[in-house]
């Protein structure tokens, strides 16, 4: 049985969404469609808080391309995006140069609504903050649902 690419959960206004590995077409998809149905549902605000595994490997360039046009359309959706990338500092500092990356060829760039996080504990007082939750709680529980 093979690792799913990614997983998704919604936890109090808060749409979380693992990286497993880098996705393809179809998965970058499903999880755009899991996101509009969320915020049609919630209306904002609505936060995404996006992980990827320290096991991941990079992506390749049709990969990039993917997660790129991901960005733009998906950006709408949320009040702010938290991007949290785990790993040794050789693997963190590439993803976080292709999130930069791609917030520049997407002219994304806004440390207001998107910030890259190295802990999900970085996040959890912005969330406290942006929609009124215990930030703290929200990230416990999806720690224990795996998403973070």
């Amino acid at each position: 049985m093979t690792t799913p690419v990614y997983k998704t959960a919604l936890i109090d206004r808060v749409f979380f969404l693992r990286w497993e590995a880098p996705p393809n077409l179809s998965d970058i998809r499903a999880v755009f469609e899991e996101m509009r149905d969320a915020h049609l549902r919630l209306k904002p605000p609505l936060v995404l808080v996006a992980s990827l595994s320290p096991r991941s490997a990079v992506p390749n360039s049709e990969q990039r391309n993917n997660l790129s046009a991901f960005q733009s359309d998906a950006r709408p959706l949320f009040t702010q995006i938290h991007a949290i990338v785990e790993g040794n500092d050789l693997q963190y500092n590439l993803q976080r140069v292709i999130i930069a990356g791609i917030n520049i060829v997407t002219r994304s760039y806004d440390e207001a609504h998107q910030r890259v996080h190295k802990r999900a504990d970085q996040v959890a007082p912005l969330l406290s903050e942006c929609l009124g939750v215990d930030g703290d709680k929200v990230i416990e529980e999806a720690r224990r649902r795996g998403v973070v």
